[in-house]
Parts: structure tokens; sequence; C-alpha cells
């Protein structure tokens, strides 16, 4: 009966350290994480997975365009630079605004 008593004790120390380590993540105790466990199995189940495979896969194409046209804008602003700075050659004016920066048109 004693070895039974000890038993139950420890279970209940284990018990109590485990629903302060709960508090201490912002769980209010072991009803409260079922009802979230319970809440985003709700969630999830409402989401198919042949949802998900479409949706990533447009993701991935949306950012390899976007990659794609950041890359061709990096282009166009270093040939935008370069023309900038050969035309201030030409014109004999030197090279000191050839950023091509915000505010500046070729003529």
């Amino acid at each position: 009966m004693e070895d039974m008593r000890k038993q139950a004790n420890d279970l209940l120390c284990y018990y109590n350290k485990m629903q302060n380590r709960l508090t201490q993540s912002g769980v209010t105790d072991t009803g409260s994480l079922v009802t979230m466990f319970n809440q985003l199995q709700r969630g999830l189940d409402s989401v198919a997975f042949e949802e998900l495979d479409p949706a990533i896969q447009e993701v991935n194409r949306l950012m390899e365009s976007l990659s794609k046209m950041q890359a061709d804008l990096q282009v166009l602003r270093e040939l935008k630079t370069r023309v900038t700075k050969m035309r201030a050659v030409v014109d004999g004016t030197g090279a000191s605004d050839a950023s091509g920066g915000p505010g500046r048109r070729a003529a």
C-alpha cells in the first residue's frame, strides 16, 4: 500500500511540474492544450494535400518569374549606367553624375 501511495505521489509531482512548464509556455492547463490541439487538427483537416501541392508549385513559378525579372532589371540598370557614362565621355561633360539615378533622364 505504501508503494502505491509513493507512486501516486510521484505521479502527482510529475503532473504538477508538467503543469508549471505548460503555464510558463503560455498554456493555462492540459485542458486548454488539448483544446488547442483539437483546433489545430480541425484547421489542418480543412486543407487537403491536393490543394497544397498546386499552390506550392504556383509560388515556385512566381518566385522564378520574380527572380528573372530582378535579373533583367539589374542588367537594364547596368546598361543604363554604362550608356550614361559613355554619353558623358562622348559629350565631353565628364562622368561626374553618371549614376543614372532617380531624376536623371536620357536626352
